[in-house]
């Protein structure tokens, strides 16, 4: 339960950080017209956004917590 909580906080804190990165001001520092490798600025800095945005909230989801008693007691390694 705590585990299943502690990725609630998580998930919703980088909401926020989302929601800050996409925010008009900070939008407005990458829309000039400035190129990179030649891709507009502000279509990298959203591509890249948002594949670190979409990174993030898989690693979150996927981490794993401390395993309760019965699940390493099933673990191969304690079998033998």
């Amino acid at each position: 339960m705590l585990v299943a909580r502690r990725k609630g906080e998580k998930l919703i804190a980088l909401l926020f950080v989302g929601l800050l990165a996409l925010n008009y001001p900070i939008l407005t520092l990458f829309s000039k017209a400035v190129f990179w490798m030649g891709i507009p600025a502000l279509y990298l800095y959203l591509f890249v956004f948002c594949a670190l945005f979409i990174a993030l909230a898989c690693a979150v989801m996927e981490a794993r917590g401390n395993q309760g008693p019965s699940d390493k007691a099933s673990s191969p390694e304690r079998r033998s």
